[in-house]
């Protein structure tokens, strides 16, 4: 199906905003069940859980073996559909059974046998997983940005009752594995129920060249997603070994902000940015224009929120997590400067993949992993804060290197990628600037000067984007106020 040019930027406003209200839904559940398990689980509760789902998002990753990406790029045929689904569900089936019987194993590498039940509880998302890949591809591919909306909202609340239900009646780290496995449950069902038209059930009909064609493309994808799992989560395997479920607990606590504000926020518009890049793969100029908006709106988001966790965290962790999470405040300035550092490099991988060419982020990941893992052993002998410290530096290289690439692939001048970056950066001085005028006031309420600095670091923002760079606040206004159709 082709798209004008008006046509293709309404469906991706249409999408960003489904996917956002849905992602702002079930964040809110997310957050008041962090909140709350904050105060009712120990440091080391928290850590012992985190180890579980890091080992459970490995697998995860590859439980489609990359068929959920091919969907979307190869030919719309029941054939290819079919065999999708065929894949992901022998895969997913494989991996649960191999966590069940691995779990006690994987526990005695970390010394930690209270974490292999927790696995094998687990292994019920892992298969969840697996068989909610293909309808969510299937809506995704299709643009059914509005109706796929319920799904994450049903899971986040699914697992927060379950979560909430489980941890005041007692029952500790087990709480947040039956929850998370129950949220998952809920998601594949939803999935496939929102479907539209026939889901492709009849698994017996395919063909040997539709399971070619999706293990082609999906399985460089599936490994590109496990080298990037890996070196997304790769600091939590080495605080787990080297310094134990404690310090795994605050620093996890520490990565939740940025991860629920940021991070999570760019793995939403990359389940829209990768289809609509896709349907125009073949229209060089419209591509390139494309990138360059959305690395403009994600550095300017990324960066202002990233500094205004930075300059808050001070304040923000006694006050909405506790006290008792003090050891997690300097972590949570270092990972939130992190994420914001993410923010300048994203984007590239959706469009590596929409040209055909899932390749080069398997090798930029490997060379990623190649650097950033003996950094973190190096780092780690200063616990948590060298941890997320390395992360930063590790972040600032790579995301030069990614834009220099996609620089490349679509043949960009790399001034015009740093032109698209620089609002983002100015805006994130300012709130900068903004936040630490803030905490040198001698207010005595911290929730008052947190909300003070919020407000005052967004009017400023405001400002500079209205007078500085008014093209990019008059596009944003355009975007808001689209109409649906």
């Amino acid at each position: 199906m082709k798209y004008a040019p008006g046509e293709l930027a309404q469906a991706g406003a249409r999408g960003a905003m489904w996917q956002g209200l849905a992602f702002v839904a079930g964040k809110v559940f997310v957050l008041v069940t962090i909140i709350v398990l904050a105060r009712l689980l120990s440091p080391e509760e928290y850590g012992l859980v985190a180890l579980a789902l890091v080992l459970m998002a490995y697998a995860e990753t590859i439980a489609d073996a990359g068929v959920a990406q091919a969907l979307v790029y190869l030919p719309h045929t029941g054939e290819v559909a079919r065999s999708a689904l065929l894949i992901s569900v022998v895969l997913g089936c494989l991996l649960a059974s191999g966590a069940v019987l691995g779990a006690p194993a994987i526990a005695g590498v970390f010394n930690l046998p209270e974490v292999a039940p927790l696995v094998q509880v687990l292994s019920i998302s892992l298969l969840a997983t697996a068989l909610a890949a293909v309808p969510e591809a299937l809506l995704r591919r299709d643009l059914h940005f509005k109706r796929q909306t319920a799904a994450p909202v049903l899971r986040a609340a699914t697992m927060g009752a379950v979560t909430l239900s489980l941890a005041f009646a007692g029952y500790g780290a087990w709480s947040l594995a039956i929850g998370t496995a129950a949220g998952s449950v809920a998601y594949a069902a939803a999935c496939w129920f929102l479907l539209p038209g026939r889901a492709p059930w009849q698994v017996w009909r395919v063909t040997r060249d539709a399971l070619r064609a999706n293990l082609q493309f999906g399985a460089p994808v599936a490994g590109s997603s496990l080298l990037a799992r890996l070196i997304f989560d790769i600091d939590y395997l080495i605080i787990g070994l080297f310094l134990g479920a404690n310090a795994l607990g605050f620093y996890t606590l520490a990565f939740r902000a940025p991860e629920l504000v940021i991070i999570n926020v760019f793995f939403v518009l990359s389940t829209v940015l990768f289809p609509l890049y896709a349907k125009v793969r073949g229209e060089p100029d419209r591509l390139r224009s494309g990138y360059l908006k959305s690395v403009e709106l994600q550095a300017l988001y990324g960066m202002t929120a990233g500094v205004g966790l930075a300059v808050t965290a001070p304040i923000l962790v006694p006050v909405v997590f506790g006290p008792q999470w003090g050891e997690a405040v300097l972590p949570l300035v270092f990972l939130s400067l992190y994420a914001a550092a993410r923010s300048l490099g994203a984007g590239a991988n959706d469009v590596y993949k929409a040209l055909g060419r899932p390749g080069l982020s398997i090798r930029i990941s490997l060379v990623r992993l190649a650097v950033l893992a003996p950094v973190l052993l190096f780092a780690v002998q200063w616990g948590i804060v060298g941890v997320a410290c390395a992360q930063l530096a590790a972040a600032l290289l790579f995301a030069l290197g990614m834009q220099l690439v996609a620089a490349k692939v679509m043949d960009l001048q790399f001034r015009q990628l740093l032109r698209a970056i620089v609002p983002g950066v100015v805006c994130g001085v300012a709130v900068a600037a903004v936040g630490l005028a803030g905490l040198a006031l001698p207010l005595a309420d911290d929730l008052v000067t947190m909300l003070g600095i919020a407000a005052a670091a967004m009017g400023l923002v405001y400002i500079i984007l209205r007078w500085g760079f008014s093209s990019l606040h008059n596009e944003l206004l355009k975007l808001v106020r689209r109409p649906s159709p």
